[in-house]
């Protein structure tokens, strides 16, 4: 029940904003509280590349564990 409401909130937000800045917030914040993983985050338009560069500088990796 929890992935189903995690993900019907992304693609609520995806279809509403298209992306940017606030998308990256919410797939790190999914990542780091377990609901998703890196692999679940779209490639399109280098979105993946960009949740890890956020990742890293946050001090966390890919699966959002601080290091």
């Amino acid at each position: 029940m929890r992935n189903r409401i995690a993900w019907l909130l992304i693609r609520m937000a995806g279809t509403i904003m298209e992306g940017g800045e606030n998308m990256l917030a919410v797939y790190v914040a999914m990542i780091h509280k377990g609901v998703i993983s890196i692999d679940d985050v779209p490639t399109a338009g280098g979105n993946r590349d960009k949740v890890k560069a956020a990742l890293e500088a946050t001090g966390m990796d890919q699966n959002g564990n601080i290091v």
